[in-house]
């Protein structure tokens, strides 16, 4: 568009049609507000943000000020474990009992998976503090006395058996070198009855 200076009018370069001065310069103008309003509207956002930014910088200053600094999530559950630790035990017993074999099958697979962990858990535990299993085992053996003679004799005789199954062996001259095959003493049973023939 280009204006005429003895004409009050704008003619298009394309279509070669003629439009009022008035009529253009309104348009222009009305193109230029468009444009301003974006450019403010952007400007009062970015002004908005940094202003929203600093009251919130106050605000944490403040509270830092007055209430120290704000704990950690770790810290809040530790102080919250600490102060309500009856009422979550107690939730907890009710929901082991409410799902009680859910809770023994989520137990045995834990179990079963880590098996060898548990294990040398326990194992360290008792490495560490060996009087608790001390005592366990004394209470076990206090406790199943018959079952702990019918061990010892069992080991005794076994002892016994060994010791004799080598006198056996050392005065029928048997070596572990020799290549004869030699009947060897299987049970205890059978070197005391071969004894008293």
């Amino acid at each position: 568009m280009y204006c005429f200076s003895y004409k009050p009018k704008y003619k298009c370069a394309l279509c070669s049609k003629f439009y009022p001065k008035k009529e253009i310069e309104v348009k222009e103008f009305q193109e230029f507000n468009k444009r301003r309003r974006i450019e403010d509207a952007k400007s009062f956002e970015k002004e908005y943000k940094e202003h929203l930014a600093r009251i919130k910088e106050i605000k944490k200053s403040l509270k830092l000020l007055f209430n120290g600094f704000s704990k950690t999530p770790k810290e809040y559950r530790k102080v919250y474990y600490e102060k309500n630790q009856e009422k979550i035990n107690q939730l907890n017993k009710e929901w082991r009992l409410r799902n009680r074999e859910y809770d023994l099958n989520r137990k045995q697979e834990y179990k079963k998976k880590n098996r060898e962990l548990l294990n040398a858990k326990a194992r360290l535990k008792r490495q560490n503090n060996p009087k608790p299993e001390k005592t366990r085992q004394n209470r076990y053996r206090k406790e199943n006395r018959v079952i702990m003679r019918t061990y010892k004799m069992i080991q005794r005789y076994r002892t016994k058996q060994k010791a004799l199954a080598l006198r056996y062996l050392e005065n029928e001259d048997f070596k572990p070198s020799n290549e004869d095959v030699f009947h060897s003493v299987p049970t205890l049973h059978f070197l005391i009855y071969w004894q008293k023939e």
